[in-house]
């Protein structure tokens, strides 16, 4: 990572980017989600394996060029800032990470905006959110309440041994 960021391009994701998806948004996400994941831990259920769902949505987002275009990227050279991605099968809002040097310059609004313009491109009128409690805490529900999307339901995930 670059000492000072510098001026930002935005684009869509290319052939060339895969592989890159998946360790920034592990860089992103994997702090935030740590506590979820402790408390899982602790609870004796197993805990899914951050690695691989970010490595699952780096070959979905570059499994075709049509879903390469439901990716965009925030690029500071050849470092990547950030990702926002949607997945236009749900009309979801998958992802929007935009690393920690690069924060409160109005890049994951941006990036979440195109993302969200190519779900409108496609004919969808509307997009939901799912975030997990541990990103809602970190700043994500204020992030997303500022894109737009309001509470349409709380959700709580059990589980148990077996």
């Amino acid at each position: 990572m670059t000492a000072a960021p510098g001026p930002i391009i935005f684009g869509r994701a290319e052939l060339s980017d895969q592989g890159r998806l998946a360790p920034l948004l592990l860089e992103v996400y994997g702090p935030a989600l740590t506590p979820e994941n402790l408390a899982a831990a602790r609870a004796r259920f197993p805990v899914s394996g951050l690695e691989e769902e970010f490595l699952a949505a780096d070959d979905f987002y570059f499994s075709s060029i049509g879903l390469m275009d439901c990716c965009w990227l925030a690029r500071d050279g050849e470092e990547l800032a950030g990702a926002a991605c949607v997945n236009p099968f749900v009309n979801e809002l998958h992802y929007v990470a935009v690393r920690p040097a690069w924060r409160r310059r109005g890049i994951g609004r941006k990036l979440a905006e195109l993302a969200l313009a190519e779900l409108a491109r496609r004919g969808s009128d509307h997009a939901r959110l799912e975030a997990s409690l541990a990103l809602a805490d970190a700043g994500g529900r204020t992030f997303a309440e500022r894109l737009g999307f309001h509470l349409v339901r709380r959700t709580e995930i059990m589980g148990r041994g077996i």
